[in-house]
C-alpha cells in the first residue's frame, strides 16, 4: 500500500533497500490533465541509520510528490511535465 513519504516512519523503513523510481506525468497544456506517463528506475537507496532517512526526506522535496510502499520497496518520485501537447478534445473546446 502505497502512502506519502513524509509519513513513513525510520523504523518502517530501517535496514531496506528501496528502488526509487521516478514517475514522469506528461500533462495537456491546457487542461492540466496527464496525457503520458513515463516510468524510471533511479537508484536502490539503502536505508541503515537516521542520516539515510533524513537524506531520502531532502531529496524528496525536489520533486512534486514522492510515495513510498513498504511492501514492494519501492519509493515513486512524481514530476509534472508540460511537453507543449494537447488533448484533440481540449482543442475542440476552444
Amino acid at each position: 500500500m502505497r502512502k506519502l513519504l513524509e509519513f513513513a516512519t525510520f523504523q518502517e523503513m530501517r535496514n531496506q533497500e528501496f528502488k526509487a523510481l521516478l514517475i514522469t506525468e506528461q500533462l495537456c497544456e491546457l487542461c492540466g490533465k496527464p496525457m503520458d506517463r513515463k516510468e524510471k528506475v533511479l537508484r536502490m537507496i539503502r536505508i541503515s541509520d537516521q542520516d539515510d532517512y533524513k537524506n531520502l526526506l531532502t531529496r524528496a522535496k525536489a520533486y512534486d510528490r514522492a510515495e513510498i510502499d513498504i511492501e514492494t520497496s519501492e519509493v515513486y518520485f512524481y514530476d509534472k511535465d508540460y511537453p507543449g501537447d494537447v488533448h484533440p478534445s481540449c482543442v475542440e473546446k476552444l
